[in-house]
């Protein structure tokens, strides 16, 4: 699969995605901002759009193997999450301070995002935003599109095209910056790791930092602030998981 054939595939899935939601609310007025609906939008979209490009792409290789679902090596799996733990302070605080440079201009934006939480229990809006989606968005970018891409072009590619076209598909320039740091970490898992499990593992990680405190009671439009030795410290740790991923490589 060529950079170019991923980019449109990963539009497609955009698209795909808009479309679903577009249905949904159109069929029950409010969907767009049901979490659930939303989360049930993106599995529904990631299968349509990744059924599609195994038949194009690889039609006699088994499912599994064209998602990265490979085994992971016992010590890649503290690795990850340390990985995925360690950068969300840090990515947290970055997020935190583009906001506050540039304010979300668009009323019905910051009302949407409102009424969203509004509406969410808090097991649905962690389940969904931060365990189904994630996982849904790894197998697409980490699992089929980085294998896809891999297989034509060297590490260097891979890396930058998946991580560009993951930061791209959040459509919030607020939220660019730190999906296309978040997507490079996550790509060099993935290659190191020889398994798209492994970035999986560590956007759980990322999402757990946040929504273990929001089912413990945590107040949903709470502005949290982490303490510069959290965040230099999680960088730390981080860093040193990301360096240290590459021993006890699994291949095949």
């Amino acid at each position: 699969m060529s950079p170019l054939a991923a980019a449109l595939w990963s539009v497609a899935l955009t698209m795909t995605v808009m479309v679903a939601v577009s249905v949904t609310d159109a069929v029950r007025p409010g969907a767009q901002t049901d979490i659930v609906n939303l989360a049930a939008c993106q599995v529904l979209a990631t299968s349509l759009v990744v059924f599609a490009m195994v038949r194009w792409h690889a039609p006699d290789l088994p499912m599994r193997g064209v998602l990265g679902m490979r085994g992971i090596s016992p010590l890649h799996v503290p690795l990850a999450i340390a990985a995925g733990a360690g950068l969300f302070p840090l990515m947290s605080t970055v997020d935190s301070l583009i906001v506050k440079r540039w304010p979300i201009q668009d009323d019905s934006a910051a009302e949407g995002i409102e009424k969203l939480l509004a509406s969410s229990s808090r097991v649905g809006l962690v389940v969904a935003a931060l365990v189904v989606v994630p996982i849904a968005r790894e197998l697409f970018y980490r699992g089929i599109l980085y294998g896809g891409i891999r297989a034509t072009v060297n590490v260097r590619v891979a890396i930058l095209a998946t991580s560009v076209f993951y930061a791209c598909s959040f459509l919030d320039p607020q939220q660019m910056p730190t999906a296309l740091a978040l997507g490079f970490a996550l790509a060099w898992l993935r290659e190191r790791s020889g398994t798209v499990i492994a970035p999986i593992l560590a956007q759980l990680a990322y999402g757990s930092v946040e929504g273990i405190p929001i089912l413990r009671g945590q107040d949903l439009e709470a502005d949290v602030t982490y303490p510069a030795k959290w965040i230099a410290g999680g960088a730390a740790i981080a860093l040193l998981a990301l360096v240290g991923i590459g021993a006890g490589r699994r291949d095949g």
